[in-house]
């Protein structure tokens, strides 16, 4: 089975019935993966996204119609190792580790296998060393594929764009997801890299965390501008069916591209259209010492800035968890400045756009 082209996020579900409601819908309108891992939607062993899944696809009828792929990390969700934490799924890091996470999202899914299994927000080479120790991620990875519980092997992360491709010439994934969408596309040069070597991309993030969708014409852009790729394949976490349903819209409008994406990226560019030169996300100053990713923290900022999106703060404030969005972090080294590509005067904009993001 082909991954279609829109396909659902499990971080985002409500409750168990409001699950099983969208996975159904979304399954009857062909999108036909779904997205989970041991945290999300994670309030008790019991009540999970995982299992609020399995509920939902224990209907023979559904389950046949879709893709299930859940995950586990070698980290703690950020840069760090951390310790091991079975629940939510980091720091699995030896095999009698993966082992266990492993049966435990069959348990919750109450499946005896999945289709897709995700090395799960590796962030730095530390972490995708770890990962390929002895005893470690991989080789547990293998002696599972092989006892046939899973037929396929990705990779998620928030890293850039050098070190995505370093983890993908090692020949293990077949697919990679990260963040991409109409105002962060700071990871371009992975999603060439992907079309070259038969890579499929999963695009997290398609609508930013959401905010977008608060803008009826970005969200028709984010769809727009991620239709138009061959090898990308949304992941919009969705909530309730009418998420669902505009999704279905989307894909049907979009099945053919109607503009290639630099004109929707155009169109982005016009309706903030602000008198000064700003940051278009293009990624060039990466990587960053702190690990910052400006062209990210600083859409937030132009959106704020220049179409006075509330939502554009909020979420930039509510996903302070990630580190590609630590702005506050910033030295102010330089570095990215003598990298610009429009020469923008960057510790300027940083410090502009910390005083207005990070103000209460």
């Amino acid at each position: 089975m082909q991954i279609s082209k829109i396909i659902m996020g499990g971080m985002r579900f409500i409750s168990r019935s409001t699950a099983g409601d969208v996975i159904h819908r979304a399954i009857d309108n062909g999108f036909n993966y779904i997205d989970t891992s041991p945290c999300y939607c994670n309030q008790s062993e019991e009540e999970n996204s995982e299992s609020w899944i399995g509920t939902a696809l224990a209907e023979a009828s559904y389950r046949k119609r879709i893709l299930v792929s859940t995950k586990c990390a070698v980290g703690n969700g950020g840069l760090e190792l951390g310790d091991f934490n079975p629940s939510g799924g980091f720091g699995v890091r030896t095999a009698a580790q993966l082992r266990q996470v492993f049966n435990q999202s069959l348990s919750r899914l109450a499946m005896d296998r999945v289709d897709y299994y995700h090395l799960w927000t590796t962030h730095t080479r530390e972490q995708f060393t770890e990962a390929q120790k002895p005893g470690g991620w991989f080789e547990a990875v293998d002696q599972l594929r092989s006892e046939g519980k899973f037929d396929h092997v990705g990779i998620t992360t928030h890293a850039d764009n050098d070190t995505i491709i370093h983890f993908l010439e090692s020949g293990r994934f077949e697919t990679v997801t990260i963040p991409l969408n109409i105002i962060n596309t700071t990871r371009m040069r992975t999603v060439e890299y992907c079309a070259r070597n038969g890579i499929a991309v999963i695009a997290m993030n398609p609508l930013a965390g959401g905010f977008l969708g608060k803008n009826p014409r970005l969200a028709e852009l984010a769809f727009e501008f991620l239709m138009g790729f061959d090898n990308v394949h949304i992941l919009p976490g969705m909530a309730n069916t009418t998420e669902v349903d505009y999704a279905a819209a989307m894909q049907k409008k979009y099945a053919v591209p109607l503009r290639t994406t630099e004109a929707v990226l155009a169109e982005v560019n016009s309706l903030i259209n602000p008198t000064e030169a700003r940051c278009t996300a293009c990624g060039y100053c990466m990587p960053c010492p702190q690990n910052i990713n400006l062209g990210a923290s600083l859409s937030y900022y132009n959106l704020f800035k220049y179409m006075g999106m509330a939502q554009a703060k909020q979420a930039f404030v509510e996903k302070q968890w990630e580190e590609g969005l630590r702005l506050d972090k910033c030295v102010k080294c330089g570095l990215c400045a003598t990298r610009c590509p429009n020469h923008l005067p960057l510790m300027d904009v940083i410090t502009q756009a910390q005083d207005l993001l990070y103000a209460v």
